[in-house]
Protein backbone atom coordinates (compact mmCIF):
# COMPACT_ATOMS: atom_id res chain seq x y z
CA UNK A 1 0.00 0.00 0.00
CA UNK A 2 2.85 2.39 -0.78
CA UNK A 3 1.02 3.98 -3.68
CA UNK A 4 2.04 7.55 -4.28
CA UNK A 5 -0.93 9.86 -3.87
CA UNK A 6 -1.30 12.06 -6.93
CA UNK A 7 -3.22 15.27 -6.43
CA UNK A 8 -5.71 15.88 -9.26
CA UNK A 9 -4.95 18.84 -11.52
CA UNK A 10 -8.26 20.49 -10.60
CA UNK A 11 -7.29 20.43 -6.91
CA UNK A 12 -3.83 21.85 -7.64
CA UNK A 13 -5.44 24.55 -9.78
CA UNK A 14 -7.91 25.50 -7.07
CA UNK A 15 -5.17 25.63 -4.43
CA UNK A 16 -3.10 27.91 -6.68
CA UNK A 17 -6.04 30.24 -7.22
CA UNK A 18 -6.76 30.40 -3.50
CA UNK A 19 -3.10 31.10 -2.70
CA UNK A 20 -2.87 33.82 -5.35
CA UNK A 21 -6.05 35.51 -4.15
CA UNK A 22 -4.84 35.35 -0.55
CA UNK A 23 -1.45 36.81 -1.51
CA UNK A 24 -3.09 39.58 -3.54
CA UNK A 25 -5.47 40.45 -0.73
CA UNK A 26 -2.61 40.65 1.76
CA UNK A 27 0.05 42.43 -0.31
CA UNK A 28 -1.18 45.96 0.50
CA UNK A 29 -0.60 47.19 -3.04
CA UNK A 30 -3.17 49.28 -4.86
CA UNK A 31 -5.24 47.40 -7.41
CA UNK A 32 -3.78 49.29 -10.37
CA UNK A 33 -0.30 48.06 -9.37
CA UNK A 34 -1.56 44.51 -8.90
CA UNK A 35 -3.07 44.67 -12.38
CA UNK A 36 0.31 45.52 -13.93
CA UNK A 37 2.04 42.81 -11.90
CA UNK A 38 -0.49 40.22 -13.05
CA UNK A 39 -0.07 41.33 -16.68
CA UNK A 40 3.69 40.82 -16.36
CA UNK A 41 3.18 37.42 -14.77
CA UNK A 42 0.78 36.42 -17.54
CA UNK A 43 3.31 37.40 -20.22
CA UNK A 44 5.97 35.35 -18.48
CA UNK A 45 3.70 32.33 -18.10
CA UNK A 46 2.56 32.53 -21.73
CA UNK A 47 6.14 32.61 -22.96
CA UNK A 48 7.11 29.67 -20.74
CA UNK A 49 4.05 27.70 -21.84
CA UNK A 50 4.87 28.33 -25.50
CA UNK A 51 8.45 27.21 -24.94
CA UNK A 52 7.29 24.08 -23.14
CA UNK A 53 4.82 23.31 -25.91
CA UNK A 54 7.53 23.63 -28.57
CA UNK A 55 9.91 21.42 -26.59
CA UNK A 56 7.27 18.74 -26.04
CA UNK A 57 6.32 18.81 -29.73
CA UNK A 58 9.97 18.41 -30.71
CA UNK A 59 10.37 15.48 -28.31
CA UNK A 60 7.15 13.88 -29.57
CA UNK A 61 8.26 14.17 -33.20
CA UNK A 62 11.62 12.62 -32.31
CA UNK A 63 9.83 9.69 -30.67
CA UNK A 64 7.61 9.27 -33.71
CA UNK A 65 10.67 9.26 -35.98
CA UNK A 66 12.40 6.64 -33.83
CA UNK A 67 9.27 4.51 -33.79
CA UNK A 68 8.89 4.81 -37.55
CA UNK A 69 12.54 3.91 -38.09
CA UNK A 70 12.25 0.90 -35.77
CA UNK A 71 9.15 -0.29 -37.63
CA UNK A 72 10.91 0.15 -40.96
CA UNK A 73 13.92 -1.82 -39.78
CA UNK A 74 11.71 -4.70 -38.61
CA UNK A 75 10.03 -4.91 -41.99
CA UNK A 76 13.31 -5.14 -43.91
Amino acid sequence: MNEKLIKPMSVVRQELIEQLVDDINNCQLPLFVIEYVLQDVLKTVKAAAQEQNELEMKQYKQQLNKQTEASSNKNE
